[in-house]
């Protein structure tokens, strides 16, 4: 084998190593109202005017994009409950299959612009501020 070669031979591995790796999915922003799930999949609002009895009947809510399409959000369902029927952007990565969003930030529309309510990051801080508290006392489990 000559060195040049050798030099292409070198320079093309690397290359080869990097479109092994697995393509990792962007996040996406999305933008709709929090509608109940039974509501979005029969294609109506979720009623104003009963909308707290009708909430304890919605297993899920959904961002709905106003084309009628909707998404799943892997978040707590206290978060969505809160706010229900209020305009929502979620930042995530779409998973087509499931018609669902990983949601890494979610905000809800105030006085004409998208407020922080809920992040993955910010959960995440507040465990770990939990936990390492000193007044924080673990769970006794008996058997």
């Amino acid at each position: 084998m000559n060195l040049k070669t050798l030099k292409k031979l070198t320079l093309s591995i690397p290359l080869l190593a990097l479109l092994t790796i697995p393509v990792q999915s962007m996040a996406e922003t999305f933008t709709g109202k929090l509608n109940g799930h039974g509501c979005a999949h029969a294609g109506t609002t979720c009623p104003v005017d009963r909308l707290d009895p009708h909430i304890a009947l919605e297993s899920d809510f959904v961002l709905q994009k106003q084309d009628g399409d909707y998404y799943f959000l892997s978040m707590p369902r206290s978060t969505k409950v809160r706010y229900a029927l209020e305009q929502v952007q979620v930042t995530g990565e779409l998973n087509k299959k499931y018609h669902s969003i990983d949601v890494n930030e979610f905000k809800v529309k105030k006085n004409g612009k998208f407020k922080l309510i809920w992040s993955k990051e910010l959960q995440r801080r507040e465990l770990d501020s939990l936990y390492n508290s000193e007044k924080y006392s673990a769970p006794i489990f008996l058997n």
